[in-house]
């Protein structure tokens, strides 16, 4: 009698008929990026890496021009150092007349990216999604900005046509990311889904972590403290409003690069804001991947940034400030990331674990609610 139960128990699991197992991270990972409309920026096969890239919100690409190019290129391959440093294995090199280079690489998320180009030589032309842009290295490389235009999802290709002898080393491509979408404690695909998961998900995609409940004091990071001030002044003029800590960093008459070192009081979600003052625009970069312009008032006053996930340990920020334009402090407020917060946030009423019919109708609210990217 046991041995025909068995039997009956295999047949029913080849037939499809029992229960379906959980859900796992992984498949709501692939129905988040599938059912969002985001499988432009997936190569034709992809692995758990290809769906992290795109929900991981990052959009810095980096394009080493001799890994890029095609083999019927008429370019060569050169990695001596008489022009200067470079980047990966080697670069480019054009021939005694003019000759394209075609550059193709896929790209997780479209937007408008602002591109770089390392080259040597005036005179470089750049076809991008059918606009012509011109770049002038030296006579040694040279980092360049290209152009700033809009790129979509998924397979790319640059042409540079690059003068008599010119040279490449590299394209840059970089946009403001987006705040990465993840369960608490990052996707671990192979472990089975949780209401916690869905919901965390959901408050990510909707950027809504400014709505958590706050957890601790505000901690100030004084910009005095910075651990590169440029060519700024450390200063204790009041008469643009108080310093927080007594004293503010201001550009002199030129453009000027800060950096801030700073290590949060423990791993979490933090709010950032910024209190600067500066007549143009400032410009805000944390870790090499959050890029945001501020316009101050020409008063110092705060401004609120974003809400992000902090790891444990340092983090940089660098600042570029206006001529006259400074920074007074960089704000952290702690906010308050337990499962139950994200679920109360939600609204979200399923059980654990989740079922495939649950995935569908938080997919249906993300649709609903959620500003195209």
């Amino acid at each position: 009698m046991l041995r025909l139960s068995l039997l009956l128990l295999c047949l029913l699991l080849a037939s499809g008929q029992a229960l379906a197992a959980p859900p796992t991270q992984r498949d709501w990972l692939i129905n988040l990026v599938d059912g969002l409309g985001w499988s432009f920026g997936l190569p034709d096969n992809p692995q758990d890496a290809d769906y992290l890239a795109v929900v991981d919100g990052g959009r810095r690409l980096h394009i080493e021009a001799e890994e890029a190019i095609q083999p019927e290129d008429l370019v060569a391959v050169k990695n001596y150092r008489i022009y200067g440093d470079f980047s990966g294995e080697g670069w480019v090199s054009g021939i005694a007349r003019p000759t394209t280079a075609h550059l193709r690489f896929l790209l997780p998320i479209g937007g408008r990216y602002e591109i770089r180009a390392r080259l040597r030589l005036p005179g470089h032309r750049f076809t991008i999604g059918g606009q012509e842009f011109t770049a002038d290295g030296g006579t040694g490389f040279t980092t360049v900005v290209v152009a700033q235009t809009e790129l979509v999802a998924g397979e790319n290709e640059i042409a540079v046509t690059l003068p008599a002898n010119g040279s490449l080393d590299y394209l840059e491509l970089q946009a403001p990311a987006y705040p990465p979408i993840a369960p608490p404690g990052g996707w671990r695909p192979d472990r089975p889904l949780r209401k916690a998961d869905l919901a965390a998900t959901v408050i990510k995609a909707l950027q809504l972590e400014n709505c958590l409940p706050q957890a601790g004091e505000t901690v100030r990071i004084e910009a005095e403290t910075a651990s590169d001030t440029g060519d700024a002044e450390i200063t204790r003029i009041t008469h643009l409003g108080h310093p927080s800590g007594g004293a503010w960093l201001r550009a002199r008459a030129g453009v000027t690069r800060v950096v801030l070192d700073f290590t949060p009081p423990a791993p979490g979600v933090y709010r950032l804001a910024l209190r600067g003052t500066g007549k143009g625009t400032v410009r805000a970069e944390l870790d090499g991947r959050y890029l945001t312009d501020f316009d101050f008032p020409p008063y110092l006053q705060a401004r609120t940034w974003a809400s992000l996930y902090l790891a444990g340990g340092k983090h940089r920020l660098e600042i570029t400030l206006p001529p006259r334009g400074g920074i007074d402090a960089l704000l952290l407020t702690p906010l308050s990331d337990r499962d139950e917060d994200y679920l109360r946030l939600s609204g979200l009423q399923t059980a654990d674990p989740p079922e495939p019919a649950d995935l569908d109708r938080t997919l249906e609210l993300l649709n609903s609610f959620m500003l195209p990217r």
